[in-house]
């Protein structure tokens, strides 16, 4: 449960720098409509979180299991194709990007580890019943 509410946290806040940026005019309909499939895509792995917090099956082992591969995927696609990482490489260098990126990519470990265990590591969960 706890790691279903460190995301839960980590949305509201990520939610709340995206309200920010949109009220000082940085953060237009447009770029919510770019952000929105990669938001929907993300936020989606809060029901494997709920799943796993609260011993539920949601969905099917498989499902989780190509879902934790395509954000993996993703991860690595990410630097190369999002406008806000691309403009900072631009602005401050790869090495500043990398280490953005690095820092993003850890502050999220939990909540890909969480989806990797409900989706490979929970075969208990997982038989039929």
């Amino acid at each position: 449960m706890y790691l279903f509410i460190y995301v839960v946290i980590l949305i509201a806040i990520g939610l709340g720098n995206k309200a920010l940026q949109s009220f000082s005019g940085h953060y237009d309909l447009l770029s919510l409509l770019a952000d929105l499939p990669l938001i929907l895509f993300t936020y989606f792995g809060l029901i494997a979180l709920w799943g796993r917090a609260r011993h539920g099956r949601y969905l099917t082992a498989t499902f989780w299991k190509g879902y934790f591969l395509a954000l993996m995927v993703s991860i690595v696609v990410l630097p190369f194709v999002q406008p806000e990482l691309q403009q900072l490489m631009t602005e401050s260098g790869p090495l500043q990007m990398v280490l953005a990126y690095g820092v993003m990519s850890a502050i999220m470990l939990p909540y890909y580890w969480g989806l990797y265990r409900y989706a490979f590591r929970s075969p208990q969960l997982w038989q039929q019943r």
